[in-house]
């Protein structure tokens, strides 16, 4: 009973994220690998394995407690966090709980692709705030005003743009975001044109994919 048991734990702790049910992958592609995370309040995910270049995004400002067995390194979570990790060298292995009353939703975009390109300087002006530049992504913090349109151009990599905010509306590429979590894949050398409908700022994340 006790191997039995151990071996369980093993079994489990090795799940790779885009198999634990709790994270919904919801787009894919050679490029990008899309995962929208919800985990009800008291529930906890399954223990799973994190191992590929990633760019995470905490959309909801929420208590959570975690177990580890393996971390490269401890991550934040708190409202509106981005950042990308490697895994180059270390996974991580744990499982998290939701210690709140309300969900805890994060995307958990897996960057699968291996060989990686020059793409184009990085974008400027008062709308984008770098976040990171790494080898396989590049990520901004974007913040558009109302009512305003934002013509980019077309750009060498393909982008990743989601939603951080609810109330959003914003058209791009055929698509519109309107709440926390919605998303668009622009492939590369498509026109990239921003255009915020709302009377608000829009909040997003633009990734350029390498």
């Amino acid at each position: 009973m006790v191997l039995s048991v151990g071996l369980s734990y093993v079994s489990q702790a090795q799940v790779q994220v885009s198999r634990e049910p709790r994270h919904h992958k919801v787009f894919e592609n050679a490029w990008v690998r899309i995962l929208d995370v919800h985990i009800p309040p008291g529930d906890t995910s399954l223990w799973h394995k994190h191992s590929t270049p990633s760019v995470f995004l905490i959309l909801s400002n929420t208590k959570t407690g975690s177990q580890v067995k393996i971390e490269p390194g401890k991550p934040s979570f708190a409202d509106g966090n981005i950042w990308f990790e490697g895994f180059y060298d270390t996974p991580r292995i744990h499982r998290v709980w939701n210690a709140d009353d309300h969900e805890f939703h994060v995307i958990d975009m897996e960057l699968p692709h291996q060989i990686h390109k020059t793409i184009d300087p990085p974008l400027g002006g008062d709308a984008f705030h770098l976040l990171f530049d790494e080898k396989p992504v590049r990520g901004y913090r974007v913040s558009l005003t109302g009512k305003k349109d934002l013509h980019i151009g077309a750009r060498k990599g393909a982008v990743v743009i989601v939603s951080v905010a609810d109330g959003e509306d914003v058209k791009v590429y055929h698509s519109e975001l309107r709440k926390r979590g919605d998303y668009v894949f622009v492939p590369a050398g498509s026109d990239l044109d921003l255009q915020n409908a709302g009377e608000g700022d829009a909040k997003l994340a633009v990734m350029e994919l390498k």
